[in-house]
């Protein structure tokens, strides 16, 4: 019996030990750091991304000297986390010729990229520059998700030959 009493006051010295040393109304605190990255967004889309076409085929539009305009031609839907702009620049250093029925190519004259000029809808209408040229700034903007649409006009006046002319508009969506 002694051995038992013994044993249970050893058990309760050692249960008062424990939770004496267990303080009440405390709390322990631990920090955990979080860390979130954000990488750079460009994103830039043209629609349609087809080819555009302005025809001087009629006689009742042709005004070869004050040029024929294609208004809101493209939509350039973008997303960017800087602020932005887009440049474009020409693909090429002048058009490229492709003859139809009643073309001489004995009087071929190239067309510079110039001819066509390009502004954001509401804009100043610039230029194209030829591939060998620095681009031009057409839009630019601030942080965010949007969209806008572009303007086209072809001013060639009554140099160029009869025919078909293409070049392709590189449009560049950078940081400003």
């Amino acid at each position: 019996m002694k051995k038992i009493l013994l044993s249970v006051a050893l058990f309760c010295a050692t249960l008062m030990t424990v939770n004496a040393q267990v303080a009440t109304g405390t709390t322990a605190t631990r920090t955990q750091n979080m860390k979130i990255v954000i990488k750079e967004v460009f994103d830039l889309a043209l629609t349609p991304g087809t080819l555009q076409t302005i025809s001087f085929d009629a006689l009742a539009n042709y005004d070869a000297a004050g040029g024929i305009e294609l208004a809101a031609a493209n939509t350039v839907n973008y997303k960017a986390n800087h602020l932005w702009k887009v440049t474009a620049i020409a693909n090429a250093p002048e058009f490229t010729y492709a003859s139809t029925a009643n073309s001489k190519v004995a009087d071929l004259s190239p067309m510079p990229t110039s001819v066509l000029q390009i502004r954001k809808t509401g804009g100043t209408y610039q230029a194209l520059p030829p591939s060998t040229g620095a681009a031009i700034t057409v839009a630019s903007g601030t942080r965010g998700t949007g969209n806008f649409t572009l303007d086209y006009k072809a001013v060639p006046g009554y140099t160029y030959q009869t025919g078909e002319y293409t070049v392709g508009v590189i449009y560049t969506m950078t940081n400003q």
